[in-house]
């Protein structure tokens, strides 16, 4: 739904994609290959390398595409400064990474509409 409606133009949209895509991606791809010794105590199935990877990958790829966006013209509503952005992402990927840490619930509905949430609360 967010892709369809507010993927280009639209930084919550931007947000809630790229933190399901890059950072549930990569969690699982870094989780698999490098968690097998070090998972979270509460969950025997979440690593802290995913989950470290999620927060890297969220973060990188949301300011990545939000930067990039604005620069091209195609995100013109950004009106933070590059320090503010920055800071204000680093907190909706950590919440994310929290939110798909959580043993209930499907992250591949919670986290892009937690990132949705938080992007429309703090990047507006």
């Amino acid at each position: 739904f967010s892709t369809v409606l507010f993927w280009r133009d639209n930084l919550t949209g931007i947000t809630a994609v790229s933190m399901m895509a890059a950072g549930d991606g990569m969690a699982d791809i870094i989780g698999r290959r490098f968690g097998a010794n070090n998972k979270w105590w509460f969950s025997d199935r979440k690593s802290v390398a995913g989950s470290v990877a999620f927060f890297v990958s969220a973060f990188v790829a949301t300011f990545g595409l939000a930067s990039w966006l604005s620069y091209t013209g195609a995100l013109t509503t950004l009106s933070m400064n590059t320090a503010s952005l920055a800071v204000s992402i680093a907190w909706i990927s950590f919440a994310c990474t929290i939110v798909e840490l959580l043993p209930f619930g499907d992250d591949n509905w919670t986290v892009p509409i937690v990132g949705g949430v938080l992007a429309e609360t703090l990047l507006s």
